[in-house]
């Protein structure tokens, strides 16, 4: 197998046509090796924290809980990641020994492991035992995708009467989610019973055909745009034919839609188009100004100042209230490093002689830390600046994401491009769009920031289900917080 210094040296260019078919297959396998190694280590992470989870139960630590954690700011991947790591390694410590040697030797990737995880899972141990073999063999000669197939289709064959205790323990599963791409985009999937999803699929379509046949949009964008008219209350998707009275669906009832929940900051002058800035969406990231100032319209707004900690003038109570909604303005997301939940969905946590925002997880972990049962060391460097020390002894620093968005000139990492300089700002602006009547902000529940669509090559873990419970609450968004009222003002 080739090592590190190996590949550095090798002169691919030099090669016939066979002998780099030869060295693909071999870095290949070396990376294969190198992730196994990987599952494996955190899977020892994991298990230690177990070992040392002295408290369990309410007010402790859960066994485990915060083995994701530390991994995955070690390695800069999200917790969700860290945690389908740690899943992977326990099911093949547990029940799959022959897939474990494989790939850890190289003969296998994840890719195709985790499909192996998948396809056994809810599968009796005579099944197991009897399938593993087959499967390890159509590994090395196939795809994921194929071998998936094919092992689904022997599953049925061996264990016809599992199909339904399978089915039933698979409809535990669901869940949906929406992730975050490119270009004020978001990608929204989840896992459903099939009548379920069946359902959803055949409303869409009923919805999308509701239209006259000069509207404009493709069969996809009316599928889209039926699905927000389905959860905005409106419940018909309106042609955008242009025709007005004289469109044949003209004057068919629709309910008005609901406002939706979501909750922007975005610096005073570009919201006024004095200047383009992005602004912030909560649960996202930046969004352009251009977007923000539509979304606006029908916004209820709240002016966040720059210094707002100095607060004369007004009782105690209304200035903890302004303070706490403007934290979450400021902050705009957990303060953990790398977690992405929006600060509409966490909770405010005493930091120093001020307050942060952390998500009911990391709020948890930095309670523990504060309290001595957990390695981490967590401080406030200033204002701006949280500094967390894991038990490794890395030092990771957060900032208030928010304020870079609604104060632009606080923005000071931000790469210079030409000459033009940056006009600081007193003030912005952070307006929250909202149901009627309600002073609370929402975000959308499971958005995960900065997700690309389709499979990440390096970690091919999207949508990993844990066969092992304790680990369904890893990632941050799965979390139920203690109190479900907390991380309302």
């Amino acid at each position: 197998m080739f090592e590190q210094n190996q590949l550095s040296a090798v002169d691919f260019g030099a090669m016939s046509d066979e002998g780099l078919i030869e060295a693909l297959r071999a870095a290949h396998g070396a990376a294969a090796a190198a992730q196994a190694a990987e599952v494996f280590a955190v899977r020892e992470l994991y298990r230690r924290h177990r070992a040392a989870s002295a408290e369990p139960g309410p007010g402790g630590v859960r066994a485990g809980e915060f083995a994701a954690a530390e991994a995955a700011v070690a390695l800069y991947v999200d917790e969700g990641t860290a945690g389908a790591l740690i899943d992977i390694g326990l099911v093949l410590e547990e029940a799959l020994p022959r897939t474990r040697m494989a790939f850890a030797v190289g003969r296998i990737d994840l890719a195709k492991v985790r499909v192996i995880v998948d396809s056994t899972r809810a599968l009796t141990k005579e099944v197991v035992d009897v399938l593993e073999p087959r499967l390890l063999e159509a590994a090395a000669r196939t795809n994921p995708a194929r071998l998936r197939q094919a092992a689904r289709r022997w599953a049925h064959r061996l264990d016809p009467a599992g199909a339904q205790r399978r089915r039933e323990r698979r409809q535990d599963d669901r869940d949906v989610r929406i992730r975050a791409v490119q270009d004020s985009m978001a990608v929204f999937d989840g896992l459903l019973p099939a009548p379920g999803a069946q359902t959803v699929a055949m409303r869409l379509r009923e919805m999308s055909l509701q239209v006259c046949a000069a509207d404009p949009r493709t069969m996809p964008q009316r599928r889209a745009d039926a699905l927000v008219a389905l959860a905005d209350g409106s419940g018909r998707l309106r042609c955008r034919c242009g025709r007005g009275e004289r469109c044949p669906q003209a004057g068919t009832p629709a309910q008005p839609p609901r406002r939706p929940l979501i909750q922007i900051g975005i610096a005073a002058e570009a919201l006024l188009d004095m200047r383009e800035a992005p602004a912030f969406l909560a649960g996202y990231g930046p969004i352009d100004a251009a977007l923000a100032r539509l979304l606006a319209e029908h916004a209820r707004f709240q002016v966040v100042p720059e210094h707002s900690d100095a607060d004369t003038g007004a009782t105690e109570e209304a200035a903890q209230r302004r303070t706490g909604r403007e934290i979450r303005a400021v902050d705009g997301m957990c303060r953990f490093p790398g977690c992405t939940i929006p600060a509409a969905e966490a909770e405010l946590a005493r930091s120093g002689s001020g307050l942060a925002v952390l998500c009911s997880r990391h709020r948890r972990l930095k309670s523990l830390a504060d309290k001595r049962k957990q390695g981490w060391r967590v401080w406030r460097a200033d204002r701006d600046r949280m500094q967390w020390t894991a038990p490794d002894g890395d030092l990771h620093t957060t900032v208030r994401e928010g304020a870079r968005y609604l104060f632009p000139h606080t923005d000071i990492a931000l790469p210079a491009v030409g000459t033009a300089g940056v006009q600081a700002v007193s003030s912005a602006m952070s307006y929250v769009a909202d149901r009627a009547g309600s002073n609370r902000t929402e975000s959308n529940p499971g958005l995960t920031a900065d997700r690309p669509t389709g499979e990440d090559l390096l970690y091919p873990l999207d949508g990993h289900i844990p066969l092992h419970r304790q680990l369904s609450r890893i990632a941050p968004e799965d979390d139920i917080p203690d109190d479900v009222t907390a991380h309302w003002d």
